[in-house]
């Protein structure tokens, strides 16, 4: 393994000091970029100088002019401040960088064509998204928050509810043409069922709820995620359970319709999540209250 010289080296800022001065060949303009005197300045040379046992700089009559050993030392130490505040910007990206892991049918149907709202009002926190089925472990993954859904409490894990889960059966109109009816739940055992999951859940709450006996699930068409099981519901393959706020700019497009009614299932709720130690980091603050204000304006408009 490669070792460093055990000779010290000279300070940062006679170092800094130097550089500044031998791009500008002026202690005036040197001192002016780094925010001190010009006399500061000349010290710092000058014991650089004088450590490091050489002539950097020709004191000429109003001017400067590196000497050899100057020109020997400016090129490395340029690269290397440049290398410096590379590394310092790339952090400071970095800590303004906000990534979230968000439910699909969430991030699709309702966050992604809203998210340029964000970035318009924040523009210096950029929103990194990534989108599964599977809640975030904070634990065992590297995100600032995430959009969850259902699930459980976990210790050092804040939760708010942000949406309430409202499910209705929905299809494309074209399912119900040519005598199709479905007019009451019974109706269903005449339809393919469209599942969100392989566990068949919901569909088996939602008859349950509604009453409906002998309503078999195994026969139904299952996806991994939810907005799967919509667009298939949408392309005529069958009935899926839609959650109505998420669906209502198809319900309102007619690419979808409920031939059941808007009496919504509640299943539970779609939640912010952020891990306990988050509360230092001020993005996650500021992306939680744009999305509570922007939800809630959403639903205040759909209840007109």
């Amino acid at each position: 393994m490669r070792t460093r010289n055990k000779r010290p080296l000279p300070s940062l800022n006679a170092l800094q000091a130097f550089e500044a001065t031998a791009r500008h060949l002026s202690f005036t303009l040197a001192a002016r970029e780094l925010n001190v005197t010009q006399g500061a300045v000349s010290r710092q040379v000058k014991q650089l100088e004088e450590q490091l046992e050489v002539i950097l700089f020709h004191r000429l009559h109003r001017a400067l002019a590196l000497t050899d050993q100057g020109r020997l030392l400016l090129q490395p130490l340029t690269r290397a401040f440049e290398m410096m505040q590379l590394g310092v910007d790339r952090l400071r990206n970095q800590q303004q960088d906000l990534s979230l892991k968000v439910h699909p049918t969430f991030a699709i149907r309702w966050l992604i064509p809203r998210i340029h709202r964000f970035q318009a009002l924040f523009p210096k926190i950029q929103v990194r998204l990534t989108t599964s089925s599977v809640n975030v472990q904070f634990s065992r993954e590297n995100f600032d928050a995430g959009i969850t859904h259902l699930g459980e409490e976990s210790p050092g894990v804040i939760r708010k509810g942000i949406l309430e889960e409202r499910l209705i059966p929905v299809c494309s109109p074209s399912l119900l043409r040519d005598g199709n009816r479905l007019n009451k739940p019974e109706d269903l055992k005449n339809f393919v069922l469209l599942h969100n999951n392989p566990n068949l859940k919901e569909w088996q709450i939602w008859a349950e709820q509604t009453g409906v006996k002998d309503l078999v699930l195994e026969r139904g068409q299952v996806f991994e995620v939810d907005d799967a099981a919509l667009q298939a519901a949408t392309a005529g393959l069958g009935v899926a359970l839609g959650d109505l706020f998420l669906i209502r700019d198809e319900l309102d497009a007619g690419r979808l319709v409920a031939p059941l009614g808007y009496l919504p299932l509640k299943t539970g709720f779609y939640y912010f999540s952020r891990p306990d130690v988050s509360r230092e980091t001020p993005g996650v603050e500021v992306f939680q209250e744009w999305l509570i204000k922007e939800l809630d304006k959403d639903l205040s408009a759909r209840q007109k």
